[in-house]
Protein backbone atom coordinates (compact mmCIF):
# COMPACT_ATOMS: atom_id res chain seq x y z
CA UNK A 1 0.00 0.00 0.00
CA UNK A 2 1.41 3.31 -0.69
CA UNK A 3 0.21 6.74 0.01
CA UNK A 4 0.60 9.59 -2.00
CA UNK A 5 2.07 12.79 -0.56
CA UNK A 6 -1.05 14.71 -0.09
CA UNK A 7 -2.76 11.61 1.73
CA UNK A 8 0.63 11.30 4.09
CA UNK A 9 0.77 14.57 4.87
CA UNK A 10 -2.90 15.22 6.03
CA UNK A 11 -2.94 11.44 7.79
CA UNK A 12 0.56 13.11 9.74
CA UNK A 13 -0.89 16.58 10.39
CA UNK A 14 1.95 17.95 8.50
CA UNK A 15 2.40 20.09 5.43
CA UNK A 16 2.69 18.90 1.97
CA UNK A 17 5.58 21.57 1.67
CA UNK A 18 7.36 19.99 4.87
CA UNK A 19 7.56 16.69 3.03
CA UNK A 20 8.77 18.06 -0.38
CA UNK A 21 11.26 19.70 1.80
CA UNK A 22 12.12 16.51 3.73
CA UNK A 23 12.86 14.83 0.21
CA UNK A 24 14.54 17.62 -1.28
CA UNK A 25 17.02 17.26 1.71
CA UNK A 26 17.05 13.55 1.57
CA UNK A 27 15.60 12.81 5.07
CA UNK A 28 13.01 11.09 4.02
CA UNK A 29 12.91 10.05 0.43
CA UNK A 30 9.53 8.73 -1.13
CA UNK A 31 10.27 4.48 -2.14
CA UNK A 32 8.12 4.91 -5.43
CA UNK A 33 7.07 7.32 -8.13
CA UNK A 34 3.70 6.80 -9.69
CA UNK A 35 3.82 6.86 -13.80
CA UNK A 36 3.22 10.89 -13.45
CA UNK A 37 5.97 11.65 -11.33
CA UNK A 38 3.60 11.41 -8.03
CA UNK A 39 5.84 10.84 -4.75
CA UNK A 40 4.32 7.44 -3.44
CA UNK A 41 4.81 6.46 0.61
CA UNK A 42 5.09 2.98 1.38
CA UNK A 43 5.25 1.35 4.95
CA UNK A 44 9.27 1.78 5.59
CA UNK A 45 8.45 5.44 4.53
CA UNK A 46 5.90 5.92 6.86
CA UNK A 47 8.20 4.14 9.72
CA UNK A 48 10.85 6.60 9.14
CA UNK A 49 8.66 9.54 9.01
CA UNK A 50 7.15 8.29 12.43
CA UNK A 51 10.80 8.60 14.04
CA UNK A 52 11.51 11.43 12.31
CA UNK A 53 8.22 13.27 13.47
CA UNK A 54 9.65 11.97 17.25
CA UNK A 55 12.91 13.22 17.08
CA UNK A 56 11.81 16.62 16.19
CA UNK A 57 9.75 16.69 19.66
CA UNK A 58 13.54 16.95 20.92
CA UNK A 59 13.63 19.92 19.32
CA UNK A 60 16.91 18.18 17.51
CA UNK A 61 18.06 19.81 14.27
CA UNK A 62 16.71 17.93 11.17
CA UNK A 63 20.70 17.17 10.42
CA UNK A 64 21.00 15.64 13.42
CA UNK A 65 17.71 13.56 13.19
CA UNK A 66 19.13 12.39 9.63
CA UNK A 67 22.81 11.36 11.41
CA UNK A 68 21.25 9.23 13.91
CA UNK A 69 18.38 7.62 11.40
CA UNK A 70 21.22 6.93 8.67
CA UNK A 71 23.49 5.65 11.84
CA UNK A 72 22.86 1.88 11.31
CA UNK A 73 24.98 0.92 14.22
CA UNK A 74 22.26 2.92 16.75
CA UNK A 75 22.36 6.09 18.02
CA UNK A 76 18.89 5.78 20.14
CA UNK A 77 20.53 5.58 23.57
CA UNK A 78 21.86 9.06 22.48
CA UNK A 79 18.51 11.05 21.45
CA UNK A 80 17.25 9.39 24.57
CA UNK A 81 20.49 10.60 26.76
CA UNK A 82 19.23 14.33 25.24
CA UNK A 83 15.76 14.26 25.83
CA UNK A 84 16.86 13.46 29.73
CA UNK A 85 19.07 16.24 29.70
CA UNK A 86 16.34 18.69 28.19
CA UNK A 87 14.50 17.25 30.80
CA UNK A 88 16.48 17.64 33.97
CA UNK A 89 16.80 21.28 32.08
CA UNK A 90 12.88 21.81 31.97
CA UNK A 91 12.57 20.54 35.70
CA UNK A 92 15.22 23.22 36.97
CA UNK A 93 14.03 26.32 35.32
CA UNK A 94 9.89 25.37 36.50
CA UNK A 95 12.12 24.58 40.67
CA UNK A 96 13.59 28.14 39.63
CA UNK A 97 9.97 29.90 38.76
CA UNK A 98 8.80 28.26 41.45
CA UNK A 99 10.66 29.48 44.16
CA UNK A 100 10.75 33.09 42.53
CA UNK A 101 6.93 32.55 42.18
CA UNK A 102 6.74 32.29 45.95
CA UNK A 103 8.74 34.94 46.36
CA UNK A 104 6.64 37.14 44.49
CA UNK A 105 3.45 35.75 45.79
CA UNK A 106 4.80 36.47 49.31
CA UNK A 107 5.63 40.02 48.21
CA UNK A 108 2.15 40.97 46.86
CA UNK A 109 0.04 39.36 49.51
CA UNK A 110 1.72 41.74 51.89
CA UNK A 111 -0.51 44.15 50.08
CA UNK A 112 -4.29 44.93 50.27
CA UNK A 113 -4.40 45.84 46.37
CA UNK A 114 -1.51 45.50 44.36
CA UNK A 115 -0.87 48.36 42.08
CA UNK A 116 0.70 47.98 38.48
CA UNK A 117 3.81 49.10 39.74
CA UNK A 118 3.90 46.28 41.70
CA UNK A 119 2.94 43.81 39.09
CA UNK A 120 5.47 45.73 36.77
CA UNK A 121 8.16 44.89 39.05
CA UNK A 122 7.54 41.37 39.81
CA UNK A 123 7.69 41.03 36.04
CA UNK A 124 11.37 43.08 35.63
CA UNK A 125 12.77 40.73 38.68
CA UNK A 126 11.50 37.69 36.60
CA UNK A 127 13.48 38.26 33.69
CA UNK A 128 16.63 40.19 35.27
CA UNK A 129 18.69 36.94 35.27
CA UNK A 130 18.58 36.15 32.28
CA UNK A 131 20.27 39.50 31.44
CA UNK A 132 23.22 39.01 33.80
CA UNK A 133 23.34 35.20 33.59
CA UNK A 134 23.63 32.31 31.15
CA UNK A 135 21.16 29.33 31.43
CA UNK A 136 23.86 26.88 32.88
CA UNK A 137 24.78 29.67 35.56
CA UNK A 138 21.23 30.34 36.48
CA UNK A 139 21.13 26.79 37.05
CA UNK A 140 24.07 27.13 39.33
CA UNK A 141 22.42 29.51 41.17
CA UNK A 142 19.01 27.69 41.60
CA UNK A 143 19.72 24.25 43.14
CA UNK A 144 18.15 24.02 45.80
CA UNK A 145 14.90 21.09 45.46
CA UNK A 146 11.97 22.31 44.06
CA UNK A 147 9.90 23.08 47.64
CA UNK A 148 12.53 23.51 49.91
CA UNK A 149 11.86 27.50 49.93
CA UNK A 150 14.98 29.68 50.36
CA UNK A 151 17.00 28.57 53.76
CA UNK A 152 19.34 32.16 53.50
CA UNK A 153 15.98 33.87 53.25
CA UNK A 154 15.77 34.67 57.16
CA UNK A 155 18.97 35.19 57.71
CA UNK A 156 19.24 37.72 54.52
CA UNK A 157 15.86 39.38 55.93
CA UNK A 158 17.59 39.90 58.92
CA UNK A 159 20.80 41.37 57.48
CA UNK A 160 18.42 43.59 55.81
CA UNK A 161 17.06 44.99 58.95
CA UNK A 162 20.56 45.18 60.58
CA UNK A 163 21.78 47.15 57.19
CA UNK A 164 18.85 49.91 57.48
CA UNK A 165 19.43 50.24 61.18
CA UNK A 166 22.78 50.94 60.69
CA UNK A 167 21.95 53.33 57.97
CA UNK A 168 19.44 55.35 60.26
CA UNK A 169 21.53 55.57 62.79
CA UNK A 170 24.23 57.08 60.45
CA UNK A 171 27.09 54.65 61.51
CA UNK A 172 29.90 54.82 59.85
CA UNK A 173 30.52 51.46 57.03
CA UNK A 174 34.42 51.56 59.29
CA UNK A 175 32.20 50.32 62.48
CA UNK A 176 32.80 47.04 63.97
CA UNK A 177 28.88 46.90 63.54
CA UNK A 178 29.06 47.47 59.97
CA UNK A 179 32.08 45.18 59.04
CA UNK A 180 30.70 42.10 60.38
CA UNK A 181 27.38 42.62 58.12
CA UNK A 182 29.61 43.20 55.45
CA UNK A 183 31.68 40.18 55.64
CA UNK A 184 28.07 38.25 56.19
CA UNK A 185 26.35 39.42 53.32
CA UNK A 186 29.54 38.98 51.24
CA UNK A 187 29.56 35.23 52.59
CA UNK A 188 25.82 34.75 51.71
CA UNK A 189 25.80 35.50 48.08
CA UNK A 190 29.27 33.55 47.75
CA UNK A 191 27.17 30.65 49.14
CA UNK A 192 24.78 31.59 46.49
CA UNK A 193 26.95 31.48 44.00
CA UNK A 194 28.31 28.01 45.00
CA UNK A 195 32.34 29.98 45.51
CA UNK A 196 32.21 31.14 42.11
CA UNK A 197 33.83 35.21 41.88
CA UNK A 198 32.63 35.60 38.90
CA UNK A 199 28.95 34.68 39.80
CA UNK A 200 29.44 36.93 42.85
CA UNK A 201 30.09 40.33 40.09
CA UNK A 202 27.84 39.56 38.25
CA UNK A 203 25.10 39.29 41.31
CA UNK A 204 26.86 42.68 42.50
CA UNK A 205 26.39 43.97 39.02
CA UNK A 206 22.78 42.72 38.92
CA UNK A 207 21.79 44.16 42.13
CA UNK A 208 23.50 47.52 41.15
CA UNK A 209 21.92 48.12 38.12
CA UNK A 210 18.04 46.37 38.68
CA UNK A 211 15.48 48.85 40.35
CA UNK A 212 12.92 45.82 40.74
CA UNK A 213 15.46 44.44 42.47
CA UNK A 214 15.97 46.83 44.80
CA UNK A 215 11.84 47.20 45.46
CA UNK A 216 11.79 43.81 46.18
CA UNK A 217 14.61 43.03 48.40
CA UNK A 218 14.43 46.73 50.06
CA UNK A 219 18.25 46.91 48.96
CA UNK A 220 18.94 50.31 46.80
CA UNK A 221 22.11 51.53 45.71
CA UNK A 222 23.04 53.28 48.95
CA UNK A 223 22.53 50.07 50.58
CA UNK A 224 25.31 48.30 48.45
CA UNK A 225 27.70 50.99 48.34
CA UNK A 226 27.68 50.86 52.17
CA UNK A 227 27.88 47.36 52.15
CA UNK A 228 30.67 47.77 49.80
CA UNK A 229 32.55 50.14 51.76
CA UNK A 230 32.20 48.29 54.63
CA UNK A 231 33.57 45.34 53.46
CA UNK A 232 36.85 46.99 52.27
CA UNK A 233 37.10 48.30 55.61
CA UNK A 234 37.19 45.00 56.51
CA UNK A 235 39.25 43.85 53.61
CA UNK A 236 41.82 46.56 55.01
CA UNK A 237 42.34 45.10 58.41
CA UNK A 238 43.70 41.71 56.70
CA UNK A 239 46.49 43.71 55.29
CA UNK A 240 47.63 44.58 59.05
CA UNK A 241 50.03 41.59 59.13
CA UNK A 242 51.61 42.63 55.69
CA UNK A 243 52.46 46.38 56.39
CA UNK A 244 54.12 48.93 58.30
CA UNK A 245 52.41 51.50 60.98
CA UNK A 246 52.76 53.93 57.91
CA UNK A 247 51.60 51.83 55.33
CA UNK A 248 48.19 51.36 57.29
CA UNK A 249 47.83 55.04 58.30
CA UNK A 250 48.05 55.60 53.91
CA UNK A 251 45.52 52.98 53.33
CA UNK A 252 43.53 54.69 55.27
CA UNK A 253 43.45 57.38 53.59
CA UNK A 254 42.99 55.71 49.99
CA UNK A 255 42.25 52.29 49.86
CA UNK A 256 38.37 52.14 50.65
CA UNK A 257 38.34 55.85 47.77
CA UNK A 258 38.83 53.68 45.33
CA UNK A 259 36.13 51.16 45.82
CA UNK A 260 33.42 52.05 44.26
CA UNK A 261 35.81 52.07 41.17
CA UNK A 262 36.95 48.32 41.10
CA UNK A 263 33.52 46.42 40.17
CA UNK A 264 32.87 47.61 36.90
CA UNK A 265 36.74 47.31 35.91
CA UNK A 266 36.81 43.90 37.34
CA UNK A 267 33.25 43.24 35.02
CA UNK A 268 35.13 44.67 32.06
CA UNK A 269 38.07 42.09 32.64
CA UNK A 270 36.14 39.70 32.83
CA UNK A 271 34.20 40.22 30.02
CA UNK A 272 37.36 40.53 27.75
CA UNK A 273 38.47 37.26 29.25
CA UNK A 274 35.25 35.31 28.48
CA UNK A 275 35.32 36.65 24.93
CA UNK A 276 39.25 35.19 24.67
CA UNK A 277 40.14 38.61 24.10
CA UNK A 278 44.72 38.57 23.99
CA UNK A 279 45.93 40.05 26.93
CA UNK A 280 48.03 42.18 24.72
CA UNK A 281 45.40 43.48 22.30
CA UNK A 282 44.27 47.48 22.34
CA UNK A 283 40.92 47.04 24.89
CA UNK A 284 42.89 44.75 27.32
CA UNK A 285 45.68 46.96 27.06
CA UNK A 286 43.05 50.01 28.23
CA UNK A 287 41.96 48.05 30.87
CA UNK A 288 45.26 46.95 32.26
CA UNK A 289 46.08 50.94 32.33
CA UNK A 290 43.12 51.40 34.46
CA UNK A 291 43.34 48.50 36.70
CA UNK A 292 47.56 49.65 37.36
CA UNK A 293 46.24 53.24 38.34
CA UNK A 294 43.68 52.08 40.34
CA UNK A 295 45.82 49.79 42.14
CA UNK A 296 48.70 52.66 42.55
CA UNK A 297 45.29 54.89 44.02
CA UNK A 298 44.12 52.82 46.84
CA UNK A 299 48.26 52.64 47.83
CA UNK A 300 48.09 56.61 47.68
CA UNK A 301 50.66 56.63 45.07
CA UNK A 302 52.93 54.61 46.97
CA UNK A 303 54.70 52.11 44.22
CA UNK A 304 56.46 49.79 47.23
CA UNK A 305 53.10 50.07 49.21
CA UNK A 306 51.60 48.70 45.92
CA UNK A 307 54.27 46.05 45.80
CA UNK A 308 53.05 44.85 49.19
CA UNK A 309 49.28 44.84 48.68
CA UNK A 310 49.52 42.63 45.88
CA UNK A 311 51.58 40.11 47.42
CA UNK A 312 49.63 39.77 49.72
CA UNK A 313 46.78 39.99 47.78
CA UNK A 314 48.08 36.59 46.09
CA UNK A 315 49.19 34.89 48.90
CA UNK A 316 45.94 35.57 50.92
CA UNK A 317 42.82 33.41 50.33
CA UNK A 318 41.16 35.61 52.71
CA UNK A 319 41.85 38.95 51.18
CA UNK A 320 40.67 36.96 48.03
CA UNK A 321 37.21 35.65 48.70
CA UNK A 322 34.37 38.37 47.65
CA UNK A 323 36.49 40.02 45.93
CA UNK A 324 35.36 39.19 42.21
CA UNK A 325 38.92 38.32 41.41
CA UNK A 326 39.78 34.22 41.02
CA UNK A 327 42.99 32.94 39.97
CA UNK A 328 41.69 32.71 36.63
CA UNK A 329 41.28 36.65 36.04
CA UNK A 330 44.31 37.52 38.71
CA UNK A 331 46.50 35.55 35.88
CA UNK A 332 44.75 37.65 32.67
CA UNK A 333 45.56 40.99 34.36
CA UNK A 334 48.81 39.93 34.86
CA UNK A 335 49.74 39.13 31.38
CA UNK A 336 48.04 42.38 30.18
CA UNK A 337 50.44 44.46 32.39
CA UNK A 338 53.67 42.47 31.11
CA UNK A 339 52.15 43.58 27.54
CA UNK A 340 52.27 46.99 28.14
CA UNK A 341 55.67 47.93 27.50
CA UNK A 342 55.72 46.12 23.78
CA UNK A 343 53.04 47.04 20.67
CA UNK A 344 49.93 45.81 21.05
CA UNK A 345 48.33 42.76 18.71
CA UNK A 346 45.88 42.96 16.51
Amino acid sequence: MFLKIGELARRAGLTVRALRHYDDIALLVPSERSGGGYRLYGRKDVARLYRIQALRRLDLPLADIQRLLDNTAGGISEVVARQIEQLDREIMQASALRTHLIAVKDQLQAREEPDTDAWLLALESMVAGEKYFSDDEQRALNTRPAGSGDPMAPERTELSKSLHSLLAAGASPESPQAQVLARRWIALLLEEAGGDESLLMKLYTMHWNEPSLHALTGVDRTGIRYISHAMAFARLQLYAPYCSAADMATLRQHYVAQTDAWPPLIAEVRQQMLARAPASGAAMRALALRWQALSLAKAGGDAALNVKLQRAFHRDAALRAGSGIDEALAAYVEQAIAHLDGPPST
